[in-house]
């Protein structure tokens, strides 16, 4: 038996139980990991109740990354060993047409092992502890889909980075700071300016307070943001819009407002935007692109270029519904995440 947690009912942080589970033999193209830690993102907490892409089958296990050791091996599996040091990514799983799942939820990482599709398990950095590792891959493959597949960012870029204390919007700063281009970090806390700045920003906007689309024009003198990576959309992208360049790319990873996403057509069309709503799950999904991003990261990280910010570190199965908590106050600068 293994301790993991799961919830049988949609709701707020309460819902989280650890509860034993039968331990479980790894089909021939699965590994079973021994978790050491795991990160707590945005997207557990939406699924936790019941507004993520895909809908949760009960009783629902948690998690989409975490670190530790592979501890039991599928028949069909090369390239892994008993007891080797390895990071769970991001992954769902997708039907033929490319919908996600709701058998994507009978997978999850919060608990003492989690057993999962090989794919999803990728080999890490020996400087790594366990903590760091759990707190990296969300954020930084993240960002390379975004910000690199996608935006093909370079040193010319100005980037405008929304919700900038999150662990995502930072690995896309630190991303962007790497090639060389220009960061304008966006928050809606006066408390946090500073910090981005220290982390790399270029330029902090606080979001309540000030009319972005005048601010950044001014800051760009007149071109405006040629990248914008936000996980907001609603009505901020009609703001995002008006600071935008001609031509930019706009990079939509999220849909954390729950408003309907409203912005003039009129507007992006003349300005000709590139607007691109973008998954991780389709970088993990697709093994020629996730071994491209796999690299770009891991050899960062091996370097200590990628220094993933730690927000909060909690101890134990027990708290995860308190880290779930940490994450949904949006006090949090940087990761979260949960050490067994």
């Amino acid at each position: 038996m293994a301790a993991v947690v799961q919830f049988h009912a949609t709701g707020g942080p309460e819902v989280l139980q650890v509860e034993e589970v039968p331990n479980e033999t790894p089909g021939p193209n699965q590994i079973t990991i021994r978790v050491d830690a795991f990160g707590i993102n945005r997207a557990e907490c939406m699924l936790r109740r019941g507004v993520y892409a895909f809908n949760p089958l009960f009783p629902c296990k948690i998690g989409t990354e975490a670190a530790g050791t592979v501890d039991v091996i599928g028949q069909e599996i090369h390239g892994h060993h008993i007891g080797d040091p390895v990071a769970i990514i991001p992954f769902v799983l997708a039907d033929a047409n490319g919908y996600w799942k709701d058998e994507s939820s009978k997978y999850g990482t919060y608990g003492e092992i989690a057993t999962v599709p090989a794919g999803a398990v990728v080999r890490v950095p020996d400087n790594l502890s366990s903590v760091t590792s759990a707190a990296s891959w969300m954020q930084y493959l993240t960002a390379w889909g975004g910000l690199v597949h996608y935006a093909g960012v370079t040193p010319e870029d100005t980037v405008l980075v929304t919700a900038a204390s999150s662990s995502a919007a930072l690995g896309g700063l630190q991303l962007c700071k790497d090639i060389g281009a220009r960061v304008i970090a966006v928050t809606r806390s006066e408390k946090k300016v500073d910090r981005l700045l220290a982390a790399g920003a270029d330029n902090v906007l606080v979001s309540n307070s000030q009319e972005l689309a005048p601010e950044v024009l001014e800051i760009t003198n007149g071109r405006g943001a040629t990248v914008i990576y936000d996980p907001i959309a609603g009505p901020l992208a009609s703001n995002l819009v008006s600071a935008a360049s001609p031509e930019a790319k706009y990079i939509c990873y999220g849909d954390l407002s729950p408003a309907h996403t409203d912005f003039s057509a009129s507007e992006a069309l003349t300005k000709r935007i590139n607007m691109k709503f973008f998954s991780l799950y389709d970088v993990t999904r697709r093994p020629e692109r996730l071994q491209q991003a796999h690299q770009y990261v891991y050899h960062r990280l091996e370097n200590n270029i990628f220094q993933p910010i730690i927000d909060t570190v909690f101890h134990g199965l027990t708290s995860a519904a308190d880290a779930h908590r940490r994450m949904e106050s949006n006090a949090q600068f940087g990761k979260i995440v949960v050490k067994l």
